[in-house]
């Protein structure tokens, strides 16, 4: 379908007048961790669209691309581990974020495993989840997961504790005002 209403953008336009104000909303740097049934082995990628979606049951929100390989490996394992990164983990985005550096994803941290489920300790918070209901819409899926366990890391106040945020197409530190 064309647009012929010339007041109003094309599409291709709104999804980049999307994406360049998207660029200006801050948001968390996580890393989602599964295990994949099918190749036996960790699996992960960058996530910055993580959203509490409830307190009451606890749960959250991941939106995953459905060509990402962690998607087959979060639909078939059915679990999945949200990974909150601190301002001193900025190293571990890139090669879960680069398909060229996947063999180095679960080699450049320490990682645990909960009943098969990598989780960085090093994190300021894993937040394991239990998928419970699903939702596709365009190039991703939505997965919204019942909590089952939280681990938070003790705070410091050297600073390097502080949430990791993305913000303008960079890193960003996340700090309370007062």
């Amino acid at each position: 379908m064309s647009n012929t209403d010339p007041s109003q953008p094309m599409a291709t336009d709104l999804a980049d007048l999307l994406r360049s104000a998207m660029r200006r909303l801050p948001g968390p740097v996580s890393i989602v961790s599964t295990h994949d049934l099918e190749a036996g082995e960790a699996a992960g990628m960058v996530a910055s669209a993580v959203v509490p979606v409830s307190m009451q049951p606890a749960s959250m929100l991941v939106a995953v691309n459905q060509q990402a390989r962690c998607h087959a490996a979060i639909e078939g394992q059915g679990r999945f581990c949200i990974n909150l990164l601190g301002t001193d983990q900025t190293g571990l985005v890139r090669p879960f974020s680069d398909p060229s550096q996947r063999e180095q994803r679960f080699t450049m941290a320490q990682w645990d495993y909960a009943d098969t489920i990598p989780f960085l300790p090093s994190a300021i918070a894993n937040i394991f989840c239990r998928v419970e209901n699903t939702l596709v819409h365009g190039t991703h899926e939505l997965f919204i997961g019942d909590v089952y366990d939280v681990r938070v890391k003790d705070s410091d106040t050297s600073g390097e504790s502080d949430p990791l945020g993305w913000m303008e197409g960079g890193f960003a530190r996340f700090g309370a005002l007062d």
